[in-house]
């Protein structure tokens, strides 16, 4: 049985992370989780994304600590020749997370519990958080076992919250409830009832934006500089940017009228 699921409501995309009770990241979920990127990215009328837990009071969680063990005690007797990649199973879960910051359809986290370890990174991945008003945990616990985070969820703290916040949070290896993620910034939205809900309102208003418009602010705030002159003159000089503001013109002269 798949660990991930997807299914396409009008022009929204919903993944599932239909994770165990304790909803831990493994290489299944890893390779699950690829087949339902691959399904948003074959369909075209998606146009926005919502990822969400399928366990009652998990999102998701960390890596699975005894797979990690295992990649451990496995490269302590391999030899790992130069160039190879001596944690594909990692790199694979990264590149992962690299397609949701790189999709040009905006992500939405419904964060409906537990979420840490890996499942914070695959939050972090996405664009938007909302969280679920509940007694859960969110952060990277993993300095607690001598670790660091594996997805690249590291950058993106410390840009949500400050470098010191993060290496305060990540050093500490200490989680955070949904009120606080709220205060510091990690969260953009509580929930009033059902997090999955209120991702779902968020995500149909997003889904009627301009889609190029979407990709390009998101490459805009994800790092790629300012506003260029020419993907300025791309968007302006676009047939769905003309017929916006030409609707928006045409109302304005209905009102004068």
């Amino acid at each position: 049985m798949a660990q991930v699921s997807v299914r396409i409501e009008d022009s929204v995309a919903i993944i599932t992370l239909d994770n165990s009770p304790d909803g831990l990241i493994d290489a299944l979920v890893v390779t699950d989780l690829a087949r339902a990127l691959d399904t948003v990215e074959a369909a075209p009328r998606a146009r926005a994304v919502v990822v969400t837990g399928g366990t009652e009071g998990v999102f998701a969680g960390p890596y699975s600590v005894p797979e990690l063990e295992h990649m451990g005690r496995h490269l302590r007797v391999a030899s790992v020749a130069p160039g190879d990649d001596p944690l594909p199973a990692i790199t694979a879960f990264a590149h992962q997370l690299a397609r949701i910051e790189g999709s040009p359809l905006p992500f939405i986290a419904a964060v409906n519990g537990t979420c840490i370890g890996a499942g914070f990174d695959i939050a972090l991945a996405c664009d938007i958080r909302i969280v679920e008003d509940g007694d859960y945990t969110i952060g990277f616990p993993e300095a607690n076992i001598g670790l660091v985070p594996l997805g690249g969820g590291a950058r993106h703290l410390a840009r949500l919250v400050g470098p010191a916040k993060a290496l305060e949070l990540m050093l500490m290896g200490r989680t955070v409830s949904p009120i606080e993620a709220m205060q510091l910034g990690i969260a953009q939205e509580m929930a009033p009832d059902l997090a999955l809900d209120a991702a779902l309102i968020m995500a149909h208003r997003l889904a009627d934006q301009s889609r190029d418009a979407s990709a390009r602010l998101k490459r805009l705030i994800r790092g790629d500089g300012p506003a260029a002159p020419d993907m300025l003159a791309h968007l302006i000089a676009g047939d769905e940017a003309i017929a916006r503001m030409r609707d928006v013109n045409q109302g304005e002269r209905d009102i004068e009228d």
